[in-house]
């Protein structure tokens, strides 16, 4: 493929062209007919609940083609002619009993095309049957959907071996299952059923439940931390309960559970998750040097089955039978090509460049040595796969890795590539510079990502210790600085937070336990869950310590107050706000891609330091399936965007649902009551204490609250296309007491004008005005974001903002 790539980095979807997998597929389409099969195996049933969609969206580190038939009976009261719409980006075949009705073929990565067609149905019942099939390049949306556009008297239903009453019966049992919490920290998981059957339904929990890395995507997938065995149970009116598990010796993090049902020959499977956040370890020695001591004894002896943890355990020189273990299990993702194989390589060249010929057999030397050789370093060599070259940590690790590699074997030839190891790092080193160019002049796209920063961090890392140009280590260094000033700003007892560019929904559920968590463990002290560890490893391992004053940042002490302004992003698209105390934090981006489909970027929230998971937002979901997989999903990002603005502990944020038709026509906020000391809820406000920390929550229509499902009693909705939150943080020591915080909310007095489309509330520095289009205003003039700087301007307690690189301390 030609290297197009401009440097100019996006978040969200890039228009990369056809992959080679791709234009292969779109040959064989061409000569190729597909027929309704003789027999066809129909033994899962689908559930879709709230979705529209016949949904089987994933992630897939190869690229895959995958294939699913369905059916279903249509049932029409009269024969008649009717009209339906279908829409999918892969490819979609419909029968009507044996007639072909619909080929719709638009093969589109991640874009959804619809097609009218007509179907002549007969009086009774007919067997509709769809063949979906879908290229999965990485994350993948895989759906169909079927709408009825005219006809009347129709009715759906499946062919199984159960009468349609009890399968109506399993499948609520099934979507009314919910774990008795969401965030566990001891004891056993529970699980209740909003809805009783009138017959007893055993479900089964397989053994394959594991945590959410495989489903609402981290890129290195692992397993749950100990042995799964399915669990059974039954839900009944005497039984609307069941045990499933004791949470002792599970890794902290998000876990999905699957449950199935097995009735009429059919399989019914229903997805769920919670997260697991048992008692953390304490990294609370004062200087950095002993926190990595600490946090590299505890890496070694346990942790995910990664290359960084076998790096730690040859530079201790500890296991080296351990150490095979892990570079082995490494090896295959890299020869293969998978996708994020640029991230497991890093660390191995590392651990050759300090490491060969010692420790380890001759063989896996060598071996190792033909990987690296033959790797595919950019998308301009030869190769067929999915591995992502577009986005900005996809780029830096790429271009490092080829850097390193390079400057091993400088004589060699790459015979991938056929280049000479010398051709290889004299072409990385002019890429990195290039990269380095970009980020300096416009940050960086996935600002604050919990998911995103370690990736650099992973590639920074490794090109800090590796290499011997000065140019370069000082370029890393002053970006490492930089980034971890941005994670420590945002930052609050030891949970990454705040708004970021791209996010999923364990960072938003288990913040506490990401990668970027642990980073911060180990550069500021605090809280640390290890088994998150692959680039803390590297920097545990590195020279590299991060300026004293974050420490400050991600501590502040009681009493003191942060403000922070900034810009990130492509043409400083994302102006991030951000007040803290020591009790709260909140955080908003303004004026990002305002109005238009989201994608992965979390645009505000408030965190409180009275509970890890003590975290509060708003968003427009961009899908219904609860603990799916798309981007943007049904908590992370944002269906559409909304315009936001930030004035001191306040975020304004506007929705306008009518600039696009999306499915999803509400907005709402999540709230987690279960870890609440108090919640005091009204017909437009929400206010909540943890500890000293407050939140107030105003929506400009009626909030209504879920009564049933998984997030039940923690989730109110907005049904308005036209919709205003405000966001409002405070702490015991700037507002007094709780009910003195309530009442400086109510006095905000929020107006919404719907025609106009802007929010108006009463503030004693002057009245805020924000319109969906234009400023904010206060007191009737502009407040254009300022200053636009990708350094991070700070202030403490109401003083001049300051960029960060002129602070000593807490003060200029």
């Amino acid at each position: 493929m030609p290297d197009a790539i401009d440097y100019r980095f996006i978040n969200g979807w890039v228009a990369t062209g056809d992959l080679p997998c791709r234009e292969a597929l779109r040959a064989r389409l061409l000569t190729r007919d597909i027929r309704l099969p003789p027999k066809v195996d129909f033994s899962n049933l689908y559930l879709g609940g709230e979705d529209p969609r016949v949904d089987f969206s994933t992630f897939c580190f190869r690229p895959l083609l995958i294939r699913r038939w369905m059916r279903c009976i249509i049932t029409a009261d009269r024969a008649q002619t009717v009209r339906l719409a279908a829409e999918t980006c892969g490819g979609m075949h419909v029968w009507l009993d044996e007639t072909k009705v619909l080929a719709h073929e638009p093969y589109d990565r991640n874009i959804g095309h619809s097609a009218a067609f007509s179907a002549d149905l007969p009086n009774g019942e007919s067997v509709l049957t769809v063949f979906l099939e879908d290229l999965h390049e990485r994350d993948t949306s895989c759906f169909f959907k079927l709408t009825l556009l005219e006809g009347n008297g129709v009715a759906a239903g499946i062919l199984a071996e159960i009468d349609s009453h009890s399968m109506r019966e399993v499948e609520a049992t099934l979507n009314g299952l919910r774990t008795d919490r969401l965030f566990y920290d001891k004891g056993t998981v529970q699980v209740i059923a909003d809805y009783l059957p009138d017959r007893p339904v055993e479900i089964e929990l397989g053994p394959d439940w594991h945590p959410s890395e495989t489903v609402t995507m981290n890129v290195l997938p692992d397993g749950a931390g100990k042995s799964a065995q399915p669990i059974r149970f039954t839900i009944s009116k005497d039984s609307p309960a069941a045990e499933l598990f004791d949470i002792a010796g599970l890794r902290a993090g998000c876990i999905s559970l699957t449950f199935v049902v097995r009735v009429g020959g059919v399989r019914i499977e229903r997805g769920l998750g919670t997260s697991i956040l048992p008692p953390p370890l304490s990294l609370n020695q004062s200087h950095i040097a002993d926190r990595k001591r600490v946090a590299l004894d505890v890496m070694s002896a346990g942790g995910k089955n990664e290359p960084s943890r076998a790096l730690v355990l040859m530079a201790l020189g500890k296991e080296p039978e351990q150490a095979l273990r892990l570079i082995e299990s490494a090896l295959p993702s890299v020869i293969e090509r998978h996708d994020c194989a640029d991230f497991w390589l890093l660390p191995l060249l590392w651990i050759y460049r300090k490491h060969a010929g010692t420790q380890l057999p001759d063989d896996l030397w060598e071996r190792l040595r033909g990987v690296i050789l033959n790797f595919r370093y950019w998308l301009d060599e030869p190769g067929n796969d999915v591995m992502w070259y577009w986005s900005e940590n996809h780029v830096l690790c790429f271009h490092i890795a080829q850097y390193l590699a390079g400057d091993l074997f400088l004589e060699e030839i790459f015979p991938n590539s056929g280049k000479t190891g010398l051709e290889h790092r004299t072409q990385a080193e002019k890429r990195l510079h290039r990269w380095f160019d970009a980020i300096d002049e416009h940050g960086l796209a996935e600002w604050n990502s919990a998911a995103y920063y370690p990736i650099d961090f992973l590639g920074l890392f490794t090109l800090f210790e590796n290499t011997d140009d000065a140019r370069l280590k000082d370029r890393t260094r002053a970006l490492l600085d930089q980034i971890f000033v941005m994670t420590a700003l945002h930052t609050l007892e030891s949970v990454p937070s705040g708004s970021q560019g791209r996010i999923y929904e364990k960072e938003l559920f288990a913040g506490a336990a990401t990668e970027l968590a642990s980073v911060a463990a180990i550069a500021f002290g605090g809280n640390w869950y290890a088994g998150h560890d692959r680039a803390a490893a590297l920097l545990a391992l590195s020279d590299y310590e991060p300026p004293l004053l974050a420490t400050s940042f991600a501590f502040p002490p009681k009493g003191k107050r942060l403000a922070a302004r900034y810009t990130q992003g492509l043409n400083m698209n994302a102006k991030l706000s951000l007040w803290k105390c020591a009790d709260a934090q909140l955080s908003s981006v303004a004026e990002y891609k305002t109005g238009e489909l989201g994608h992965q970027q979390h645009m505000a929230d408030i965190q409180l330091s009275g509970h890890m998971l003590a975290r509060f937002w708003v968003n427009h979901p961009g899908d219904l399936k609860v603990w799916g997989g798309s981007r943007p999903s049904y908590w992370a990002g944002n269906g559409i965007n909304p315009r936001v603005a930030q004035y001191d502990n306040v975020a304004l944020v506007l929705f306008d649902l009518t600039r696009h038709p999306h499915p999803i026509r509400f907005t709402h906020v999540f709230v987690p009551v279960e870890l609440c000391d108090e919640v005091v809820v009204e017909t437009n406000w929400i206010f909540a204490r943890v500890a000293d920390g407050y939140v107030g929550i105003y929506g400009s229509t009626a909030l209504v609250a879920l009564q049933q499902g998984l997030f039940a009693g923690m989730e109110w909705r907005m049904h308005a296309e036209k919709a205003a939150w405000l966001m409002v943080a405070g702490s015991a020591d700037v507002h007094g007491d709780f009910s003195a915080f309530r009442d400086s909310c109510l006095a905000h007095a929020p107006r919404f004008d719907a025609v106009a489309m802007s929010l108006t509330l009463d503030h004693p520095d002057g009245t805020l005005m924000l319109p969906f289009e234009g400023e904010l205003r206060r007191a009737g003039a502009p407040m254009p974001f300022e200053p636009l700087s990708i350094v991070p301007q700070v202030g403490v307690d109401s003083g001049s903002l300051h960029p960060w690189t002129v602070m000593k301390e807490l003060s200029v």
